[in-house]
């Protein structure tokens, strides 16, 4: 399994190196060389793909603002967001979806796939459902992910009396959500609990996704006094596929005292194209601090 950045347009590296001869212990060297270089790559618009039964079609635009060629290559998988018992969030990406998981990646295509991106050249590219009869009602998931490389020449290196060259490929993430029949979403919560650590307050909270589809919005958490005054605040996006932990750290001010943690989660996403977060009841947990 190969774990690639949070949703939300990172990017992931990936380099190949031509060694004379070639070295496998020189695969870090490749790494740390790529990871400290600059980069231009293409620029994807939007982020995120909304299809549904009655809209099986779907664009996005692919612009190079760079100097150089771009090649281009986009393809499927599967992946959403997940995270550790510590609240860090990931969003693992595989080939194909394990059993059980609601997948589109096997009967959704792209055109064009390839594509020679010319500086300051964009490209509308259409992704293309085409479910399988009889589907259940639910979403179905997966990521496009746009492999780029050309737009800077290969980096080399050497390791003693090895030579290396490396050739750098972005791959950038995008969700690609198809929505059949009758879909709706929720969330519950339990094991909210915080602490104070220095000047912050470290906040985590269990949430569980109800209905047939991700929630998709964010989660607001506040520090409150004794009187109900917020004394500070932190904004995260949060899409829940399943089951999401979360830990948010909301800075205290000097002098302040807190004595409870609230929770908000809602479906307020300014960031993603219209009709991507679907209707949902806001979520509002308090809890003591102790």
């Amino acid at each position: 399994m190969t774990k690639l950045p949070r949703h939300g347009g990172r990017r992931s590296l990936v380099a190949s190196a031509r060694a004379h001869p070639v070295r496998s212990v020189l695969i870090t060297l490749a790494i740390l060389l790529v990871t400290a270089s600059p980069l231009l790559s293409v620029s994807v618009s939007p982020m995120a793909v909304y299809l549904d039964n009655h809209h099986r079609s779907g664009e996005m635009t692919l612009i190079n603002p760079g100097t150089r060629p771009e090649e281009i290559r986009i393809d499927f998988a599967f992946g959403y967001p997940q995270s550790d018992s510590l609240g860090n969030v990931t969003v693992p990406v595989v080939p194909a979806a394990p059993p059980g998981e609601p997948s589109a990646v096997g009967w959704l295509t792209v055109f064009p796939r390839r594509i020679i991106l010319r500086p300051g050249q964009r490209q509308v590219v259409r992704v293309l459902a085409r479910p399988p009869a009889n589907l259940p009602d639910g979403e179905y998931w997966a990521r496009a992910l746009i492999h780029s490389r050309g737009g800077q020449p290969p980096i080399e290196g050497r390791a003693g009396e090895v030579g290396v060259q490396i050739d750098v490929e972005t791959v950038i993430i995008v969700a690609v959500n198809y929505r059949n029949g009758t879909v709706k979403t929720g969330l519950t919560a339990d094991n909210a609990h915080a602490s104070i650590v220095g000047d912050s307050a470290i906040a985590f909270i269990d949430l569980h996704r109800t209905g047939n589809a991700a929630f998709l919005g964010r989660i607001l958490v506040e520090a409150l006094d004794a009187g109900g005054h917020v004394l500070g605040g932190t904004e995260r996006v949060l899409a829940v596929y399943h089951s999401m932990r979360r830990r948010v750290a909301v800075a205290i001010p000097a002098g302040a005292t807190p004595v409870k943690i609230r929770y908000t989660m809602d479906t307020k996403r300014p960031d993603l194209p219209p009709g991507g977060p679907l209707p949902g009841t806001p979520v509002v947990v308090e809890v003591p601090l102790p």
